[in-house]
Parts: structure tokens; sequence; C-alpha cells
């Protein structure tokens, strides 16, 4: 019998994250989009089998595993992604897909509604213009809009805007401010542009960085604006505490440029226990 799920809600996280062990597994760098300031690594070869796969989902959760985040790239761009959200969340790990929304289909949804505690979509301003300028896309307002509503009507997922703030849109943020409040979305994260690492963001460094004053001010502001919106103002500091999977299936901590990232090894190959490196290396 397919599980409802009627029940569950997304709660904000706690940021101690106390009693959690949470990994973010970029699954696949490959993207339909472009974006000018993505941090991910260039593509290379990765793991794309369903049993590899599973291989690094079981090890994960055996050794302690309590939250799984799907990144990219685009993680709909697995075509078993679904098995391993379902398999995950039956054994009781709490599970969020961030996707760019392009491949969340209503037929999609439908599929992994009842598996996800969350969904997570990236928004930059309500500018059409600018948004392609940015993602080298088209129509990206018009799809995540349309995500939106379709998770909102689902009424049991928690739904997370990410953001990424920079030159080129910190002047747009309280027109999308304005859209995210009415639209009752359950969090908003705002992460300054970084341009240590990503295929998209050293190359262009000079034309989205912006001060630490800058990012702030903004922050500080659409908090004031709109004060039942729970917003999150990330610095590129924040990363370095998050434990992440490549696609290569390399357990790692993103402190820099990736010469400068901490590697645990690879998890198929060596026994790597989750919860002990999460818990001594003070990650969240």
């Amino acid at each position: 019998m397919e599980n409802e799920n009627k029940t569950k809600k997304y709660k904000i996280e706690d940021g101690e994250h106390i009693g959690e062990v949470i990994v973010s597994w970029i699954i696949t760098h490959a993207c339909q989009e472009k974006c000018a300031y993505c941090i991910s690594p260039v593509k290379k070869c990765e793991i794309t089998s369903l049993e590899d796969h599973f291989k690094i989902q079981n090890q994960l959760i055996e050794t302690g595993l309590t939250k799984n985040r799907y990144i990219g790239g685009e993680p709909l761009m697995v075509p078993h992604l679904s098995k391993l959200i379902i398999d995950a969340h039956e054994k009781g790990v709490d599970t969020r897909l961030s996707t760019n929304g392009i491949l969340l289909t209503k037929e999609k949804f439908k599929e992994l509604r009842n598996y996800l505690n969350s969904i997570a979509l990236p928004f930059e301003t309500c500018n059409d213009a600018l948004n392609e300028q940015i993602r080298n896309t088209k129509n990206h307002r018009e799809i995540i809009t349309s995500r939106i509503d379709m998770i909102k009507d689902a009424g049991n997922i928690g739904l997370l805007i990410n953001t990424c703030v920079h030159k080129e849109n910190i002047n747009e943020l309280e027109e999308l401010g304005y859209l995210l409040n009415e639209k009752g979305i359950d969090h908003w994260k705002l992460r300054r542009f970084n341009s240590a690492s990503g295929r998209g963001a050293v190359p262009n460094k000079n034309r989205f960085e912006i001060t630490d004053e800058e990012f702030y001010y903004i922050v500080d502001k659409l908090k004031t604006m709109y004060p039942n919106l729970k917003i999150d103002g990330r610095m590129p500091s924040k990363l370095s505490t998050r434990l992440m999977v490549s696609p290569q299936g390399e357990l790692y901590r993103m402190v820099g440029s990736e010469e400068e990232n901490i590697s645990y090894g690879n998890i198929l190959t060596k026994k790597l226990n989750i919860k002990e490196i999460y818990q001594r290396d003070k990650c969240n």
C-alpha cells in the first residue's frame, strides 16, 4: 500500500543539528543549466550504476545517517534517483531533494511526494531577462513558481528556496522576497556568492563578487521587511562544515578550492563511519 505520509511536516533545522547526521550527496554534476555562479567542479567520470549508488547509500545509513540531501548538478537526471529516495525514506532517513525544477513534472512529483520531507528550489530573481542571463536557460521563474504551487498544494512537504546573492541580483531581492512571502515558503536560504571553487564561480569572480557588508545589509533588510518569512544568511565558510559525497563516491568537506578540500576517502573502497566523522569534526 502506498505510503500516504499525511502527518509528516517539515521542521526548520536547528542550527546546531543536535542528534543529526546529515550528508549532502552530489549524486551527479550533470545539469541542463549553466549557471554562471555554479560551485560544482568541472564534470568528470561519475558513478552511474544503481548497484554502486545503493552501496554508497546503504553504508551511509548503516553508519548513522539521519538526513540525506540529494543535490547536484541536477539529481533528477539520475534515472534511478526515485528508487534511492524511496528506499532511504522507508528506512527512516529524512530526505530532501534539491532540484532546478525542470524535471520535477507532475508525474515525477506524484512518484516522489510521499517519500520526501522537503524540496529545495533555486530562485535568484523575478526578472526573466536576468534569470536567463544568470542561468543560461529560459522560463526559470515560470518553472519555479509552478513547482512552488504544486508542492504547496501537497501540504506535507517542506519548501525551501536557495538564493545565491551576488552583484547582479542583490537589488532584485526585495521583489523576490515579496513573492516568496506571498507563496508561504517555509525557509529562504541566502548564500553569499563564493568564488573559491566551481565551473561557473571561479571564472566569474569579478562579475558576481560582493562584500560581506553588502551581503549582511541585504539579509538584515529582508528580515525586517518579511518578519514572517524564515530567512537565513549563509556565508561561504558554512560549506566547510558540511559533509558531502561526490559523484565519484568521495566523502569530503568543501573548505576552499578542490585542492584544499578535506577528503576522508571513497565510500566504495573504504569503510567510513559517517556518524563518527560527523561528530568528531563537528559537521553540520
